[in-house]
């Protein structure tokens, strides 16, 4: 029967040889699995239908008027230049400050690994110690007669120092002394020694053996691998920024068209009643046509300082200084909402997210860094048991001969000297390291709770933003009808007021007409932001697929700046440098 002691020392060495380090790629395969098939098991009902034959044919069929104004200069006196959303993420890349904050996050992270790497390389060592003693002597034939003790050392020693990967320590080194004393115990009094050792200092439990030296490379690397996907996950969320930003600037500008073109519609009836004043049209009609043009001018503002904010904001997210530089005032975009429809799968979207997803590649990566430390915990938490062996060879001379000191210890290699011992310590309670360890175990266990709800997450973005890709594709067609329904009852209402009774049915007619042209101008702006928004679901259903950056041929790499030193930026596969000069517009004439 084994007693406490022999059990105490057998879960010692177990924990030792069996501990999460050694199991890492088990834990981690088996928890991919499980995590694997709960996502396999999830259940969704069935999603927002796709379009239908009749809503491709609206949305692809639609092709209003301010397609085209959208693109055109619209600032008198202002240098526009026409921007594409590529030609805006370009910028963002070279230029963006945020999107410089993130891609220094890996090129800190990876200095851990050249952290953990130069705790392995050898050190050169200098120690030097000068000893004066100066006492009473406790017999005077000791020192020949003299009253006082007296003797002087000095000593030097130097060599190299090197951690193995074994977790233990191999110094090499040479120390020389020079003593000197009145006691007649030593003959010559003054002397020289050289003494050459190699030590060994070796671990047995804690802190020992290649797999905890290995898991400290690996963690750093996992981190540096973690931050990376961070970063390009940064990256997207900053970008799908930029396109929101893009399209939500090209929208203000329809809306600010759409409301220009309205105030000139209220404008010309303003002046055709004006001149049919004393005829056929009434004081009140004119007034009640004035305080729309009033209001209208008042919408066209507001539409303007819109599309000013609009492009401040996006200014602000490319941080571009070559807009500043060369003085643009108006920015134009030039791309075009999306018209046709690509079917996508809910299942397919989801499996593509799970497996291309940064946040998912982050997250698995810090389960293995978490188990990896638990490991480590394992191991630091053992007692310490160092076995320590050293090699030796000595040599002396007379006074302070050095030289002849070290060819004494070559004539003696022979029979060296040596020392074996051991150094074993135990903690009589909880200490730090345990409970670093269950710290350790908890952080594995929200690791796990973490990867799971990252993967939660993912799934419900797939399948929300799915449905909205669908539904807001649905609705690009719905709105182009709902355009064409209300262009249907202007030209009825205009007839109408055109043809109205003056002046007793004039008032009601004109009432109308201006009511006909408000819902005409609301249908418009519905129909123009369904386009934005489809286009910006298109964009999100990338990034949440995880295809983003491989549909905009984006990826991350890392440069070594002169300057400001290593960091991690993204480009495009085929990189080629903007130049907004180049297709500059010239300022609107006045």
């Amino acid at each position: 029967m084994l007693s406490a002691g022999q059990v105490l020392a057998q879960g010692w060495f177990t924990d030792r040889s069996n501990n999460a380090i050694v199991n890492v790629d088990t834990i981690d395969a088996r928890f991919r699995e499980q995590v694997g098939s709960e996502i396999r098991g999830l259940y969704r009902p069935s999603t927002t239908e796709e379009p239908s034959a009749r809503d491709r044919e609206r949305a692809v069929r639609f092709a209003p008027w301010w397609m085209r104004g959208a693109t055109t200069p619209t600032e008198e006196g202002q240098r526009a230049l026409p921007i594409g959303l590529g030609f805006m993420y370009d910028s963002a890349m070279l230029y963006s400050q945020q999107m410089r904050s993130f891609g220094d996050l890996p090129a800190i992270r990876e200095t851990t690994e050249r952290e953990v790497a130069g705790r392995f390389i050898p050190r050169f060592y200098a120690e030097g110690r000068y000893a004066n003693i100066n006492e009473p002597t406790q017999s005077l034939a000791t020192t020949g007669g003299a009253a006082r003790l007296i003797q002087r050392e000095r000593v030097v020693e130097f060599g190299l120092r090197q951690r193995a990967e074994t977790g233990g320590e191999v110094t090499v080194g040479q120390r020389f002394s020079n003593f000197s004393t009145n006691s007649t115990f030593y003959n010559p009094r003054a002397q020289a020694s050289s003494r050459t050792f190699i030590t060994v200092v070796q671990p047995l439990l804690r802190e020992s053996g290649t797999n905890y030296t290995r898991s400290l490379h690996e963690v750093a690397r996992l981190d540096s691998r973690s931050a990376v996907a961070e970063f390009r996950r940064q990256m997207e969320s900053h970008l799908s920024e930029v396109a929101r930003a893009y399209w939500t600037l090209w929208l203000t500008r329809v809306q600010y068209q759409q409301r220009q073109r309205l105030l000139g519609a209220t404008q010309s009836l303003v002046s055709r009643l004006e001149g049919r004043g004393g005829v056929d049209a009434g004081l009140d009609q004119t007034i009640r046509a004035r305080a729309a043009v009033t209001t209208r001018e008042a919408d066209v503002l507001r539409a303007r300082a819109a599309v000013r904010n609009a492009e401040a904001r996006l200014r602000g997210l490319v941080n571009d200084p070559r807009l500043e530089r060369d003085r643009f005032g108006e920015l134009v975009p030039t791309d075009r909402p999306l018209r046709d429809f690509q079917a996508q799968r809910l299942e397919s979207v989801m499996v593509t997210a799970v497996a291309y997803r940064p946040e998912v590649q982050q997250a698995f990566l810090q389960h293995r860094a978490s188990v990896l430390r638990e490991g480590q915990a394992q191991i630091e938490a053992l007692p310490r048991l160092d076995i320590i062996v050293e090699g030796n060879m000595s040599g002396r001379a007379g006074d302070r001969r050095f030289g002849e000191a070290f060819t004494d210890a070559r004539r003696e290699a022979d029979t060296p000297g040596g020392v074996f011992g051991f150094r074993f310590e135990v903690p009589l309670g909880s200490d730090d390291a345990r409970a670093r360890l269950s710290r350790r175990r908890l952080e594995t266990r929200q690791a796990e709770s973490q990867t799971r709800a990252v993967l939660a997450t993912i799934v419900t973005e797939a399948e929300v933003t799915l449905n909205e890709y669908r539904v807001a594709y649905r609705e690009v067609g719905a709105r182009a009808a709902a355009v064409q329904a209300a262009e249907a009852d202007i030209r009825v209402q205009r007839t109408r007021f055109e043809e109205g009774t003056f002046p007793a049915g004039g008032a009601d007619a004109l009432e109308r007409l201006l009511q006909s042209q408000d819902r005409l101008t609301a249908a418009e702006e519905a129909a123009a932001t369904a386009q934005a928004a489809y286009t910006l679901a298109f964009v999100q259903l990338q990034r949440v697929a995880g295809t983003f950056t491989a549909l905009e041929q984006i990826d991350v790499r890392r440069i070594d700046d002169a300057n400001r030193g290593p960091a991690y930026v993204a480009r495009r596969g085929a990189p080629e440098t903007p130049r907004p000069g180049a297709g500059a517009v010239q300022p609107a004439s006045r």
